[in-house]
């Protein structure tokens, strides 16, 4: 019972990603302990609360775009129109363009591309950011980095780690030029 109770939770997320998941049978396999604290880590990588759509999609891409560029990057621009995100606003992400940007999305995406790439100027903008959100802003551009990370990380750790591809934003591959460093 408990071993259907898995694989439905993992076709589930194949079913909302479009991706395999074989990595989380793995995990299970190898660490069931652990494969379930994997589970209750997933609504928080998805959680949203105080953000514009855009602002935390274009957050999420810069994140887990300075970790991989292949089925995770895919994966969140999936997650991200899903949720109604702006497919202009995704792919100025993706290609690391912030002028067809408004400017809320502007800021978050900036504040978390410089963070991610460790630059002092992600300083300059945390209290913007605060200005405009509270510590609510500022908590959840946190949990969004660190979680857009982790998958990736999972990923290729278990062996999942794929070549870096073109990422597809609404049937058109972008312009990004991915498998290079990100720098701010």
């Amino acid at each position: 019972m408990l071993k259907n109770l898995i694989e439905r939770l993992i076709r589930r997320q194949e079913a909302i990603t479009g991706e395999s998941a074989d990595f989380m049978r793995d995990l299970h396999a190898g660490s069931p302990g652990g494969f379930w604290r994997f589970a209750l880590f997933v609504p928080m990588s998805r959680h949203r609360g105080t953000l514009p759509l855009n602002a935390a999609c274009a957050v999420r891409i810069a994140a887990v775009h300075a970790e991989d560029c292949g089925p995770c990057l895919q994966t969140v621009i999936k997650l991200s129109l899903d949720a109604g995100a702006s497919s202009e606003i995704l792919r100025a992400a993706v290609e690391e363009n912030p002028e067809p940007m408004d400017e809320e999305t502007k800021l978050a995406f900036e504040f978390a591309r410089h963070l991610v790439a460790r630059d002092p100027r992600s300083e300059d903008l945390r209290s913007a950011i605060e200005r405009r959100w509270g510590k609510a802003g500022i908590s959840e551009i946190a949990l969004a980095i660190a979680s857009s990370r982790v998958f990736p990380t999972v990923k290729r750790a278990m062996g999942y780690g794929q070549a870096c591809q073109r990422v597809v934003i609404a049937g058109e591959q972008t312009e990004a030029a991915l498998g290079t460093a990100r720098a701010a």
